[in-house]
């Protein structure tokens, strides 16, 4: 299987590597949890937004729950 990005930004919860998060960067991290879709090592590491060392499902409802407006993913790189 290819891995479809390559994942450049370091930023919180941008799995697809594109700089930007958005609704993108949920489905690819629930691809991934699905085992469909490959993620870069950089992009796992943007995908743990809570920082317990594993990108899981938790990370992509606070993804999504960014995308919407109700959380700010600045808040958990400190």
């Amino acid at each position: 299987m290819e891995i479809p990005f390559i994942a450049v930004s370091t930023r919180t919860g941008d799995v697809d590597g594109d700089d930007d998060v958005d609704i993108l960067d949920v489905l690819t991290l629930n691809k991934n949890l699905l085992g469909v879709e490959i993620l870069t090592v950089q992009g796992r590491r943007n995908a743990d937004v809570d920082k317990n060392g594993v990108a899981d499902s938790t990370d992509s409802l606070n993804i999504l729950k960014a995308v919407v407006k109700l959380i700010d993913l600045e808040d958990f790189t400190n």
